[in-house]
């Protein structure tokens, strides 16, 4: 074809939320790619009309920095995560080809709407104001410039709709407009910016290549494409609008798990005798109702919950121990202690090469380091501090830990040398063509506290009578 491309090339399509209008777009600019779509269990994908175009599922956020280090020649992601990564390294080598007229939204600075503050009253004062977001860059970028005099941005890996207003005075946060974030109990004090999916290229690939066939496509599309209806991000209903927490010295706060965790931490509190109103299986509020006059509940992330607990936002928490050791490797005198074991999601952590490589165990991978080879290690995680931990142990002198957000098993072996990753069966490792190293440890959800509650007079009674609670439900003592 006229329009064909004459080399190859690497294109990095998002999984999960966009996926389903990511697909529509690029069927309608006739480069479509066979499997791409919410059933697929293969991650690496070969376009069906142009035979030079290979294509991956990563994170969305994951694309625009895989794109700037070169690992793909384009990408397609919301120009949210773009920004971000811009205004965090404004030296990347990726920019801005063309907006795809999809995925249409805005990134936010809002409080509470029980809140009094206001734009005018934010640069009075010597108050330090807290910003939680999952764009940090974003967050720090807006806060210098409306002159705020003092603030801290707390980085977050989701659900920053739920902080405001008891652990924070704000939140930087994607939403599709003002009555959206109503909805969620906030109101707009400024927008930052607007997002739309973008289509993204590596700054260096594109000025040394001829792709001016897959260009044209996707201008087509550009052309053909009509306003696609935003997909559920979940299967979970989420319902709002907040309630306001009880507050108070002697109350206890306890963070729950949104997302593929919920529905095993709802179903554990069931068992314990614990009906919390609004956190189901099938339903959530960011702030449900304990029916407890000394228990204050929210609903966030479970990444997020050790630090969480460690600055003192919440008393206890139900997250995973990977996500505890991985902060403690980070912050070895945090306060934050695990305190019951609580037996459910079991997973095994574990260092994941490709089948291709000559090795069997971590000790073959080392040897063939010593060689010369795989120098330096390259290992994609979403455990940065686990995995630097365990590459010193292990006395790698030359190794690169690559974050990332998710669907790391991706990353082997065209970005990565090595993962590590978490797995309960392998049998998703397996079909990657992939396999296991060495086991770092097990995990299973458990409740963490700050010891320093523990100690506060009033609060350190409740928090033993939730752990005991907890602990007959998970020894199977419970009635």
């Amino acid at each position: 074809m006229a329009d064909d491309l004459t080399v190859k090339t690497r294109l990095a399509l998002p999984k999960g939320r966009m996926l389903k209008d990511t697909a529509e777009f690029l069927a309608s600019a006739g480069v479509p790619f066979d499997g791409y779509n919410s059933s697929t269990r293969i991650y690496r994908l070969q376009s069906t009309s142009m035979p030079l175009l290979t294509a991956k599922m990563l994170n969305e956020r994951d694309i625009p920095v895989q794109v700037a280090i070169g690992n793909y020649d384009f990408g397609i992601c919301t120009s949210d995560w773009l920004q971000e990564l811009q205004v965090r390294y404004p030296a990347s080598r990726v920019f801005k080809l063309a907006d795809l007229g999809y995925d249409s939204s805005g990134i936010f600075l809002a409080c509470s709407s029980r809140s009094s503050i206001s734009t005018s009253s934010l640069a009075s004062g010597n108050r330090t104001w807290r910003i939680v977001s999952e764009y940090p860059a974003l967050a720090e970028a807006t806060a210098i410039k409306m002159r705020l005099k003092r603030f801290r941005v707390f980085p977050v890996w989701g659900s920053s709709e739920a902080y405001p207003s008891e652990n924070a005075d704000f939140a930087v946060l994607r939403a599709r407009d003002e009555s959206a974030l109503r909805i969620l109990g906030l109101k707009a004090l400024k927008k930052i910016c607007d997002s739309d999916a973008c289509f993204i290229a590596n700054t260096d690939g594109y000025q040394a290549g001829e792709f001016s066939g897959l260009l044209a496509r996707i201008n087509r599309g550009r052309k053909r494409n009509r306003a696609i209806a935003i997909p559920a991000s979940s299967t979970v209903k989420e319902t709002e609008m907040p309630r306001p927490l009880k507050s108070g010295k002697e109350g206890v706060w306890l963070a729950l798990a949104d997302g593929h965790q919920q529905v095993f931490t709802a179903a554990f509190l069931e068992k314990a005798g614990l009906k919390f109103k609004g956190y189901s299986g099938s339903s959530l509020t960011r702030r449900p109702e304990s029916g407890l006059d000394w228990l204050n509940l929210k609903v966030i992330r479970p990444q997020d919950m050790p630090q969480q607990v460690a600055n003192g936002n919440f008393d206890l928490a139900i997250t995973g121990r990977d996500w505890m050791l991985d902060h403690l490797y980070q912050f070895p005198s945090s306060p934050v202690v695990e305190l019951v074991n609580l037996g459910f999601g079991w997973v095994r952590v574990v260092a994941v090469v490709s089948q291709d490589l000559p090795a069997d165990s971590m000790e073959e991978v080392q040897a063939i380091i010593r060689g010369g080879k795989l120098t330096p290690l390259r290992v994609a995680t979403e455990y940065v501090n686990i995995a630097d931990k365990y590459m010193r142990d292990k006395h790698i002198a030359r190794y690169r830990v690559i974050p990332t957000w998710g669907a790391t098993e991706v990353y082997l072996p065209e970005d990565a040398d090595m993962l590590i990753e978490n797995t309960e069966t392998g049998k998703t490792l397996a079909r990657h063509n992939l396999k296991i190293v060495d086991t770092l440890f097990e995990s299973t959800a458990c409740l963490i506290g700050n010891c320093r509650s523990l100690e506060t007079p009033g609060k350190g009674s409740y928090i033993r009578k939730l752990a005991r609670i907890f602990r007959e439900a998970a020894e199977g003592k419970c009635n």
